[in-house]
């Protein structure tokens, strides 16, 4: 076994982003087992996010009036060499019209590079949050312009800076940071849903990343391939079985000393999981084309995790996969074609693939980003701004509509800045060339997510502490309305 991939691949445990000797020190076995009544219907999320902060203003965009008039106009005017064709005007990457259902007349359109997640929304099978991003509280952005918003500690930390707002979108925490995500939280109360936790419920394909690790749960990270385990472990090599045999015997003996002890422990844990996982794993194949890039491969792999989910005695998952290449301050409108292509290749091959596995209606994927992008160009690109459009798929999404006597099409969800907010200078920017005030805070979005999977209400608050600012727990309903409970 290669030292590197002993030492750090996650797949072998992955130790999470809190300290080393914390992390052990309070580790729960996964293998204990739960004494609460398993429920048997299978739920996962599926994040995936857009690092650099995507351009989700040239991915859905508002089309209704004319070419020349009403607030595609308006749209275009601000966007200037970078608005995209209006629909049936040709060109590349023409808007793609959408079937959008009680939208008070109003019209919108996707990115020409993007048919597959087109005919998905067209269909009821997917849907878009608008104008989503981080808050910390209710706030105007007049109260942001002039700077009494700031003054008065109303604004998420370290706004417009990739790396804080990655860990903001993750940790779902805007003005503190933590050792831990909603994800892993959220994991930590639904464990007792799984008959058996052997195998973590957060698993990423990205190494260790916030948004999954708990207070109990660890992330659990995977490859395109499966579980990394050790090398030649199936092999009929004398020197091959010979290297396995000495490397767990490196883990089955007994210290004295408790970090030693719970290292070598928390080892041979990984090295049995992986096994289980890895067997599991194996037996799913899928069909699905999912495009040629890497981030396709990827969601291969979780669609055959998702299929060997009854064989790890799992009823409740989420999965973190990485598309990076959204920071376009220059050449944006051949880059974000590029990267919104293998996006929606990917998306495709997924939603082909969940069929095969038969989970389209159990799986819900959705997508986050460090932050929006500027409405007005900088003369090639977009500069770091704040709310953006986010893509929510799965079957749930289409059994909402139907719930809402919405047959065919789809709804947006949150609210799309309308021609008076959708502004540079004013309306809802925020100063600097049009960065948008989130009309949804990512408090709603997650506990949207997290109510779907099976979150008590009474347990919001502790997986998103700051949820009651834009939403009262106690309500009937759920923050968006985007998806059955």
């Amino acid at each position: 076994m290669k030292r590197r991939n002993f030492l750090t691949k996650g797949s072998l445990a992955a130790i999470g982003s809190s300290s080393l000797a914390n992390t052990i020190l309070n580790l729960k076995l996964m293998t204990n087992a739960v004494a609460a009544p398993v429920e048997s219907e299978y739920r996962a999320l599926v994040c995936v996010f857009l690092a650099g902060g995507s351009d989700s203003y040239n991915m859905l965009v508002p089309t209704t009036g004319s070419a020349t008039s009403g607030e595609y106009a308006n749209y275009a005017n601000m966007r200037s060499g970078l608005a995209l064709p209006f629909p049936g005007t040709g060109g590349t990457d023409e808007l793609l019209p959408l079937s959008i259902r009680r939208s008070g007349g109003r019209s919108y359109g996707l990115h020409g590079a993007m048919p597959g997640l087109a005919s998905r929304i067209n269909e009821g099978n997917a849907t878009m949050v608008a104008n989503v991003g981080t808050l910390a509280a209710q706030v105007t952005a007049q109260q942001v312009r002039n700077g009494s918003a700031a003054a008065a500690g109303l604004l998420p930390r370290a706004l417009f800076s990739h790396n804080d707002q990655q860990v903001t979108w993750q940790t779902g925490l805007t003005r503190t940071g933590s050792p831990t995500g909603w994800g892993g939280r959220l994991a930590d109360r639904l464990l007792s849903r799984n008959i058996s936790n052997e195998v973590s419920m957060n698993i990423s394909l990205a190494g260790n990343r916030t948004l999954l690790v708990g207070d109990s749960t660890i992330s659990y990270t995977i490859g395109e391939n499966g579980a990394e385990t050790l090398t030649g472990i199936n092999s009929n090599n004398i020197f091959d079985r010979e290297r396995v045999a000495a490397a767990r015997s490196i883990v089955e003996g007994s210290s004295e000393h408790l970090l030693l002890q719970s290292f070598a422990e928390e080892k041979q844990l990984a090295f049995d999981s992986s096994e289980a996982f890895s067997e599991a794993f194996n037996r799913v194949r899928v069909n699905a084309n999912f495009g040629g890039d890497r981030f396709g491969r990827e969601l291969r792999a979780v669609a055959r995790t998702i299929g060997s989910s009854r064989d790890l005695g799992l009823r409740r998952q989420i999965f973190f996969v990485e598309l990076g290449g959204f920071d376009h301050h220059a050449e944006l409108a051949g880059s974000l074609r590029g990267r919104l292509g293998i996006l929606d290749d990917g998306l495709a091959g997924f939603w082909e693939a969940l069929g095969e596995v038969q989970a389209q209606d159990n799986v819900v994927t959705f997508t986050c980003s460090d932050f929006g992008r500027t409405l007005r160009s900088n003369g090639g690109g977009t500069d770091h701004a704040w709310g953006g459009n986010a893509i929510v798929m799965g079957g749930p999404v289409r059994q909402r509509l139907r719930n809402d006597g919405v047959n065919s099409g789809s709804r947006i969800y949150g609210s799309y800045p309308d021609e008076s907010e959708l502004r540079v200078g004013t309306g809802l920017d925020t100063g600097d060339n049009g960065r948008m005030l989130p009309t949804t805070s990512t408090d709603e979005y997650f506990a949207e997510l997290s109510l779907w999977l099976g979150l008590s209400r009474n347990e919001l608050v502790d997986v998103l502490p700051n949820i009651g600012t834009f939403y009262s727990p106690t309500s009937t309903g759920t923050p968006l309305g985007m998806l059955p409970t």
